[in-house]
C-alpha cells in the first residue's frame, strides 16, 4: 500500500544568469520589431471575394475617397455605400453628415449615382464606426439582400479597428478591409511624424477598448444604436 503524501518532489528547471540574459535580449528585439510594424499591423488591406457593395467611411480625407473610388472602378463593385454621423468639422456644413457629404465627393469624381447608397448615421453616444456599420446592416436587411461577404474601405491604421465593429455587428457575414494610405506619414516609419505617432496610439488605444470593453448589446435593440436603456436618460431621436 503506498504511503499517503500530500506533497511530491519534483526538478523545476530554472534558466542561468546568461540564460535568463538570452531570454531578455530575444524578447526585446521581438518588441522592438513588433512595435516598428506597429502602423502596418493596424492598417491590415485583406478584402474578401464579393463585390455587391463596398462601404465607404465618409469621415475620411479627399485622397482617402479617391481611392476608394479608385478601387470601385477597378473592382467593378455593385454599388458604393458611403457611412458616417453628423458632420462636426465645421460650424455649418455643407452636407449634415459625412456620408452625405462623401456621397456627393463621390458623385462629382465621376461615380454614378444610381450605384451610390448614402446611409447616414445619427448621432448617439454609441462607438461611432460600430453605429454606422448596424445602420447599413439594418438597411440591408430591409432590402432583403443576400450577403455572403462584404468589404469596407476606411482611413489607414482605423482599419483593424474598423473591421473589428463590422465583424461585430455583422456576425455571420465575412468582412474585408481596405486600408488607404496615410498622406502624412508612411507606415513603417510611423514614429518619425506627429501625425504617425498620435494616429497610431490613438488607434492602439481604441483597439484595445474595443476588445476588452465595448459592450454593443443585443442586435436590433435599442441599447445597440443609443448606447443607453429604453429607460434611460437619453431618448430615441427617430
Amino acid at each position: 500500500m503506498s504511503k499517503f503524501t500530500l506533497f511530491r518532489k519534483r526538478q523545476l528547471w530554472f534558466p542561468t544568469i546568461w540564460g535568463g540574459l538570452l531570454i531578455l535580449l530575444l524578447l526585446t528585439i521581438s518588441s522592438f520589431f513588433l512595435l516598428k510594424q506597429l502602423a502596418v499591423i493596424l492598417a491590415p488591406t485583406a478584402p474578401v471575394s464579393d463585390r455587391s457593395y463596398l462601404v465607404v467611411e465618409g469621415w475620411q480625407d479627399e485622397e482617402s475617397l479617391l481611392a476608394a473610388l479608385a478601387i470601385f472602378n477597378a473592382e467593378q463593385y455593385q454599388y458604393l455605400i458611403t457611412t458616417g454621423g453628423p458632420n462636426i468639422r465645421f460650424l455649418s456644413p455643407a452636407h449634415a453628415t459625412y456620408a452625405e457629404q462623401a456621397g456627393a465627393f463621390m458623385v462629382q469624381h465621376g461615380l454614378d449615382a444610381e450605384k451610390l447608397i448614402v446611409i447616414p448615421a445619427p448621432e448617439s453616444a454609441q462607438e461611432r464606426t460600430y453605429l454606422s456599420a448596424v445602420m447599413v446592416r439594418d438597411w440591408l436587411a430591409l432590402k432583403e439582400a443576400d450577403l455572403k461577404g462584404l468589404n469596407v474601405h476606411t482611413s489607414n491604421v482605423h482599419a483593424r479597428r474598423t473591421r473589428s465593429l463590422y465583424r461585430q455587428a455583422f456576425p455571420t457575414v465575412e468582412i474585408g478591409i481596405y486600408a488607404a494610405s496615410p498622406q502624412s506619414f508612411e507606415l513603417n516609419k510611423w514614429w518619425q511624424t506627429s501625425d504617425g505617432t498620435k494616429s497610431v496610439i490613438t488607434e492602439l488605444i481604441g483597439n484595445f477598448w474595443v476588445a476588452c470593453c465595448f459592450q454593443p448589446g443585443e442586435p436590433g435593440s435599442h441599447y445597440e444604436k443609443w448606447a443607453v436603456e429604453k429607460n434611460g436618460q437619453a431618448s430615441d431621436p427617430r
